[in-house]
């Protein structure tokens, strides 16, 4: 792993070395690194609240919805942190607007997903495609982008086309391992969505998941662009906002662990007809996120502390 003196990594040692925080103006709201920090966790502590009454309340029926808009909330505010209102906007709105995209294509042309249809659980839709999708591409694919950065490291250079292009592409790696835990579940259990053509993976099928990398790296790959052509200033950071996305992806993750305790013993079925048991979906799933998820958290978390080491 390569150390890389980047101007952005001297003003976090300097104002270490001064003992002063960093700051970051949000619209015109100055918030130095530590309010940053406090507001973060207080989004993740919410996050886990709803979730928590999601699997454990069910008179809390909608609980789990909630989360996902707050994911996206936190990608929001912790992305303005780093790239400032107008870098953070850019990145959510690229990411709903190309994933609404693919989705609909997909829905009526069978690609890149394949042919599927969404539940009515999923509520209100713009075209074809539930307003529930949009968050999730926008906060899930905020945290792998992130984690990316954690594991890459930050660019040599405004021109570094290196960065630029490996950015995406481990993002997206990053992001499919999490569909790879939700999609299951989705199909079978809460039935969200249906497949037309039967896969081998509890009824999804091998072009769901090359429609997600497909999706998420072209928007991924928009917002490098748009950083390089935009000249977004890219503000310092201290090691705590890693961590904090850090800690977020392997909660995302830790969630399933906790549906085994609370998911009865029950047969279901995918769209094709073909019978699950439900707790061999879930176990799957903890599996999954076991090497995928947490495994992608760590491993930021890690790289991101042995860098800062290298350059004090």
């Amino acid at each position: 792993m390569r150390s890389l003196q980047t101007p952005a990594t001297r003003a976090i040692n300097n104002a270490e070395n001064r003992r002063q925080p960093i700051s970051a103006d949000l619209g015109g709201i100055s918030m130095n690194d530590k309010a940053g920090a406090v507001l973060s966790l207080t989004i993740l502590g919410v996050w886990i609240a709803f979730t928590l009454l999601g699997i454990f309340s069910p008179q809390f029926p909608h609980a789990g919805d909630w989360a996902i808009w707050v994911t996206a909330i936190f990608a929001l505010v912790h992305g303005a942190r780093r790239y400032g209102w107008s870098g953070s906007i850019a990145f959510c709105v690229i990411a709903l607007v190309i994933a609404n995209i693919y989705e609909n294509l997909s829905i009526t042309t069978g690609f890149p997903f394949g042919f599927y249809t969404h539940g009515p659980s999923l509520g209100p839709r713009l075209f074809n495609v539930p307003l529930m999708i949009g968050p999730i591409y926008s906060g899930a694919g905020y945290l792998a982008w992130v984690l990316a950065n954690m594991i890459l490291g930050e660019p040599s250079g405004r021109d570094d086309r290196f960065w630029t292009i490996a950015m995406p592409i481990v993002a997206a790696f990053t992001v499919v391992g999490f569909d790879i835990c939700i999609d299951p579940i989705g199909a079978t259990i809460a039935h969200r969505w249906h497949y037309l053509h039967h896969g081998a993976y509890f009824g999804v099928p091998l072009s769901n998941y090359l429609g997600w990398y497909l999706t998420t790296w072209t928007f991924f790959q928009v917002f490098a662009l748009y950083l390089v052509m935009a000249k977004t200033p890219v503000r310092p950071v201290g090691l705590g906002f890693w961590y904090e996305v850090s800690a977020y992806w392997a909660m995302l993750g830790l969630q399933f662990p906790l549906l085994l305790i609370v998911v009865p013993l029950v047969v279901v079925q995918d769209s094709a007809g073909w019978n699950w048991q439900s707790t061999d979906i879930i176990e799957t799933s903890t599996i999954m996120c076991i090497y995928t998820m947490l495994a992608a958290a760590v491993t930021g978390a890690l790289a991101v502390t042995r860098r800062q080491s290298l350059t004090r």
